[in-house]
């Protein structure tokens, strides 16, 4: 069979040729999917495959749903439209065929008087202030039960952005299809979100504690990410040597977007562009460094943004407190550090540095004002990157490696991804590739 390499080595988009299965949160997922009435909240880092992985079960187990992207300032009443906009191919469909049961004549009959009212008083309404009307017919039970009739489930995708003010009616919405699951067993609403947003859900309405489904789908293991190229390799006839299949799943650090995008990029290099007949492309370590100075120029702008927001020089200070925090949190273990801890690193080095100064500045990190770099985990106390690609940066720009010890071929190649990125940070740039963290960490003790 034919691919196509964009199609196989997917970075922006759910897999579907190289789609990996993952035991760790399948059994979970596929559990809550078909146990009615249970609500679905799925979070953890970006780019660890929250998307690809419900898409790929989604297809297996549900004929249909629609997907709700959230935005900051989007209102309750803009999301419950939203889904009601997109079943519209459904019910025009079921119009124009002959709907046999009484039920379904009369949700489509309801669906269709509400739609021609929403239109009537949105084009009233124009002239005025450019919005649709929520009209008190379209309650989220009347939702539900559109949904439900069509067997169909709602996804919101990156949730956590909905205003903290909105949060709580979301809560209360998957109350209500909660309670309609008795009538529909399938109707349920799946919150795809950012690390520790489930709780978000939950803390809101302490009714749902039990009845929301929280899957942490985690970071990949390096034979996960080594398996997404092994499938690439089967659907497109090339070869990955075993290092270079060793050297993307370290340093894609748990990440499967990053390995799909330097798989796709050493294809690109290669000109490996549709799966070859006849014969078998092996791929190099040239192609492979080729990648990697890709990754590296398109990650700039992203990484640099957060870099200058977070090292920022606000006022004139005694210490480079920001500098001291992310050098010293990218010395400890990778899963966070209570604050205590990040102070004891910091006097290490700096034996009079104020805790005050700490305490001040750690919970700034965590906004978008200074970049978003850090988080904090409220359940555990702990200060953590927000997303790994920060800890690689900071571990690849701090730790430092002592001259004079002996290479191997891993190591130079490593050397290789430190001077691609030695060498935009002397031109004034902050880009990053994803060190490896334990092998950094190995050098910096040599």
């Amino acid at each position: 069979m034919q691919f196509q390499t964009r199609d196989v080595f997917t970075p922006t988009k759910p897999a579907r040729i190289a789609f990996v299965e993952r035991d760790s949160v399948n059994d979970k997922l596929v559990n809550s999917l078909t146990t009615p009435g249970k609500q679905i909240v799925v979070y953890g880092h970006s780019g660890t495959g929250k998307t690809t992985l419900l898409a790929n079960k989604l297809t297996q187990l549900y004929e249909r749903h629609i997907t709700t992207r959230c935005m900051k300032g989007l209102k309750f009443e803009q999301l419950i439209l939203d889904a009601f906009d997109q079943l519209e191919p459904f019910y025009t469909q079921e119009r124009q065929r002959v709907i046999r049961t009484s039920t379904g004549v009369d949700l489509g009959a309801s669906y269709l008087a509400l739609q021609a009212k929403i239109s009537s008083q949105s084009s009233s309404d124009l002239s005025e202030k450019e919005s649709r009307i929520l009209p008190p017919q379209l309650t989220a039970q009347a939702l539900g039960r559109f949904l439900g009739a069509q067997e169909a489930c709602w996804v919101l995708e990156d949730f956590h952005k909905i205003d903290e003010s909105e949060k709580g009616k979301l809560s209360q919405l998957m109350k209500v299809f909660m309670d309609l699951s008795d009538e529909y067993a399938d109707l349920k609403i799946i919150a795809l979100g950012a690390v520790d947003t489930a709780r978000q859900v939950v803390d809101y309405d302490s009714e749902m504690r039990n009845r929301v489904a929280e899957i942490h789908v985690s970071l990949m293991t390096e034979q996960e990410i080594a398996a997404i190229i092994e499938k690439g390799e089967h659907a497109l006839n090339d070869r990955f040597s075993p290092e270079i299949k060793r050297l993307v799943a370290r340093h894609s650090n748990g990440l499967a977007s990053v390995c799909h995008h330097l798989c796709l990029n050493m294809c690109i290099a290669a000109e490996v562009l549709e799966t070859i007949v006849g014969t078998t492309m092996n791929l190099t370590r040239e192609h492979c460094e080729h990648a990697v100075k890709t990754y590296v120029d398109e990650a700039s702008d992203s990484i640099k943004s957060a870099f200058d927001k977070a090292l920022k020089q606000r006022r004139k200070t005694q210490y480079s407190n920001a500098q001291l925090i992310i050098e010293a949190l990218s010395a400890l273990d990778e899963g966070g550090a209570a604050r205590s801890d990040i102070c004891g690193r910091i006097r290490r080095t700096e034996s009079k540095y104020p805790e005050a100064n700490l305490k001040y500045l750690l919970p700034k990190l965590c906004t978008l004002e200074y970049g978003g770099i850090l988080r904090l985990d409220s359940n555990s106390g702990l200060y953590s990157f927000s997303d790994p690609i920060y800890r690689a940066y900071a571990l690849a720009q701090y730790q430092k490696r002592p001259s004079g010890t002996s290479q191997d071929a891993q190591t130079r190649f490593e050397e290789t991804l430190l001077r691609i990125l030695t060498d935009k940070l002397s031109a004034g740039g902050k880009d990053s590739f994803h060190i490896t963290v334990k092998a950094v960490q190995n050098r910096s003790k040599d």
